[in-house]
C-alpha cells in the first residue's frame, strides 16, 4: 500500500504543479482529506458490499463542484479500483509533498501539560531556525507523559519526555549498568 500511496501523491503532485491554482487545489486536499477522515464516511468507502456506483455517487454528492476535476478524478479512479483505504495516506502524502516544495512542515508537540501561546511561540521560532523551514505546530496534551513533550515531524521524532527517561534508566538498571 505504500508504494500505490506514493504513486498517487506523486501524479497527483504533477497535476499541481502544472496547475495555476496552487494554493487552491492544497485547501481542497486538506478539505477532502479531512471529510474522508470521518469514520462514516470511511466505514461506507470500504464497504466490501456498496457497489462502485453507489461509492462514485457518494462522492460526487458530497465534492461536487467543491474541487478540482483532476482531484475529483483521482477520487473516482481509486473508487473504481477499489482503493478507498488508500485515498486518505494517499492525500496526506500529496498535501506533505506540497509543504516541502513551499518549504513548510508540520510539527506535532505532545506534551504533558498544555502548552501556552508563549512558548508555542518560542517552540516555533527555534524549529523555524534549525530546520530553515516554515513550520506549523500542532498541540496535543497527553498526561501520561508524565512530563516534558515530543515533537513529531514527518521522518524525525525529538523525544523530551519524562516517561522515556524512566524507561531509559530502567533498562540501565536491568541491564545493570552504572553509567
Amino acid at each position: 500500500m505504500a508504494e500505490l500511496k506514493e504513486r498517487y501523491a506523486e501524479a497527483l503532485f504533477e497535476l499541481f504543479l502544472e496547475s495555476g491554482k496552487q494554493e487552491e487545489h492544497r485547501t481542497q486536499a486538506v478539505f477532502v482529506r479531512d471529510v474522508l477522515t470521518d469514520p462514516e464516511c470511511d466505514a461506507f468507502l470500504r464497504h466490501p458490499h456498496i457497489s462502485s456506483e453507489e461509492k462514485r455517487a457518494f462522492v460526487k454528492k458530497i465534492f461536487d463542484d467543491k474541487i478540482s476535476s483532476y482531484l475529483m478524478g483521482f477520487l473516482f479512479l481509486a473508487v473504481e479500483k477499489r482503493r478507498e483505504a488508500v485515498i486518505v495516506p494517499s492525500l496526506s502524502e500529496y498535501i506533505d509533498k506540497i509543504d516541502r516544495y513551499w518549504g513548510k512542515m508540520t510539527a506535532t508537540v505532545v506534551s504533558a501539560v498544555d502548552l501556552d501561546e508563549k512558548q508555542i511561540a518560542s517552540l516555533q521560532a527555534l524549529l523555524n531556525k534549525k530546520l530553515d523551514k516554515q513550520v506549523e505546530i500542532v498541540t496535543i496534551t497527553d498526561p501520561s507523559l508524565i512530563g516534558g513533550f515530543y515533537i513529531q515531524m514527518s521522518e524525525y521524532i525529538i523525544d523530551c519526555t519524562v516517561r522515556t527517561h524512566l524507561h531509559k534508566i530502567k533498562e540501565h538498571l536491568k541491564k545493570g549498568d552504572t553509567e
